[in-house]
């Protein structure tokens, strides 16, 4: 089994260089850091997590504190999930979920107990009481989330509203001049939450820009009861012709409910969405769509919590991950709506 020893000699540098760059303790020259990491993929070197937290005084593990909002798609948040357990697991860290219904309780018993050395806050929402004893006690932790006021805290997110006006401006680049817009319900926005706000607010800016006409559809908790509420709307004499869906128990159950009212895609209302690419696998989703980009985000954030773990000095980070457009079809030209 290859030592650290065997990895400095591979990569012509002393022990405490090969230290620096698993610990993260010491900034490293990029092209020294580079063969170091080379070193250890040709060696196959492991890093052993108890001695290195012994030898660090670090627990080696990062507290998910995840709060579900009841309208949520848990599904769509599992992937979130498996990508922060995957990139964490790269970088020799776990993860411990604390998904008590006292958010700012399980902050306050993570950090002073030491539990984790770092913490990420899922389901962000606008003045995120969880905040409080992280700014207090000064410890590492990044924000899945961006609130308009992050108080000295990291935070990363996908860039919603970029998403919302690719969407908005795919429909309108293809004629349509109205737009029905499926949502969340009022609850969740009324919660605070980030990524649904910055989401809306972006749709209503964008369509008012192309002087497009506007209808909202807050759909209900459950995905029977959003097949419902979309099946009835879709029955009405007056059935929308364009639909941008931000809810992913919508986005599941649209192909349901199209179905029932014996809708076929494509020929049916064009429809554009943002929800994750599992999300699309797992429902076999048609719809042109803006990806979520969970991986990339959660890596974003696993990068920013391990830094802050290492260095507590650093600026503080606000970072956006930009959303592209995957186009599936679904999206009719439309001269007028």
């Amino acid at each position: 089994m290859a030592t650290i020893g065997d990895v400095a000699r591979e990569a012509g540098v002393a022990r405490s260089t090969v230290s620096a760059v698993l610990t993260g303790r010491k900034l490293v020259l990029p092209e020294t850091r580079q063969r170091v990491e080379d070193a250890i993929a040709k060696l196959n070197f492991s890093v052993n997590a108890g001695a290195r937290a012994l030898a660090t005084s670090r627990t080696m593990a990062i507290g998910a504190v995840v709060r579900f909002h009841e309208a949520e798609f848990s599904p769509a948040l599992a992937t979130y999930l498996v990508a922060l357990s995957d990139a964490a697991t790269e970088q020799g860290y776990s993860v411990q979920l604390l998904t008590e219904r006292d958010g700012v309780g399980a902050v306050h018993r993570a950090i002073a107990g030491r539990r984790v050395d770092g913490l990420v806050l899922f389901n962000v929402v606008e003045d995120d009481p969880r905040l409080e004893p992280i700014t207090t006690a000064g410890f590492p932790a990044v924000l899945l989330g961006m609130p308009r006021e992050t108080r000295g805290v990291d935070a990363v997110d996908l860039d919603f509203a970029v998403g919302a006006r690719l969407l908005v401006d795919h429909l309108a680049d293809s004629g349509h001049r109205e737009v029905t817009f499926v949502r969340w319900p009022d609850s969740l926005y009324a919660a605070g939450a980030t990524y649904a706000l910055r989401f809306a607010d972006a749709v209503r800016q964008r369509v008012a820009g192309h002087g497009m006409k506007l209808e909202e559809l807050a759909c209900p908790v459950g995905p029977e009861q959003v097949r419902a509420v979309l099946g009835e709307r879709l029955r009405r004499a007056d059935a929308p012709h364009a639909l941008l869906v931000h809810n992913d128990a919508a986005a599941a159950m649209l192909p349901f409910a199209l179905h029932d009212v014996d809708v076929k895609t494509p020929g049916g209302p064009s429809v554009v969405s943002l929800h994750s690419s599992e999300l699309a696998r797992l429902y076999a989703l048609p719809f042109t769509s803006v990806e979520s980009e969970p991986d990339a985000v959660v890596r974003a954030a696993v990068e920013l919590v391990i830094n802050r773990i290492a260095d507590p000095g650093l600026p503080v980070a606000r970072r956006l991950v930009a959303p592209h457009i995957v186009e599936r079809g679904g999206v009719s030209r439309s001269a007028a709506s």
